[in-house]
């Protein structure tokens, strides 16, 4: 039992042999052409690993991850926006007279939650919800059903 279980933790794997192949030989002086051309690899995909294994990142990496996470505060932020506007307009129309269940039910499809309408309109997001229950259990009651 103790000799099987020291052979799962030590083996190695053909990836962990690669690793070790490739720094050990760059450790040694070879080029990566000759790495590759020894490991029978790419020459891309052995210095990528090599990289990969040493931590090192590109500039232009570091420029594309900064883009990207630009890129999705300003969509979260847009999205946020959004879901605000859609509540606003639900206390909007709130006020205008439209059906409760109608200005809700916009302001959800849009992605609003009960808490940003509720504040939007002055009420807490359980006394808006409650409300909101009420009036669509209602709205299903009076509604002729189809059979």
């Amino acid at each position: 039992m103790q000799e099987g279980r020291s052979q799962k933790n030590l083996g190695l794997t053909k990836e962990t042999n690669a690793d070790a192949a490739i720094l050990k030989l760059k450790s040694e002086g070879f080029s990566f052409r000759e790495i590759s051309k020894h490991l029978g690899k790419s020459l891309g995909s052995v210095t990528g690993r090599y990289y990969r294994l040493k931590g090192v990142r590109h500039p232009s990496q570091i420029m594309r991850d900064e883009e990207l996470k630009k890129n999705r505060k300003l969509r979260r932020t847009t999205r946020e926006k959004e879901k605000s506007m859609a509540a606003i307009q639900a206390a909007i129309e709130l006020r205008r007279g439209v059906k409760l269940s109608v200005a809700i039910g916009k302001a959800r499809t849009a992605g609003a939650s009960f808490e940003m309408i509720g504040a939007c309109c002055g009420v807490s997001k359980q006394a808006l919800h409650k409300r909101w229950r009420q009036q669509c259990y209602e709205t299903r009651a009076a509604a002729p059903r189809d059979r």
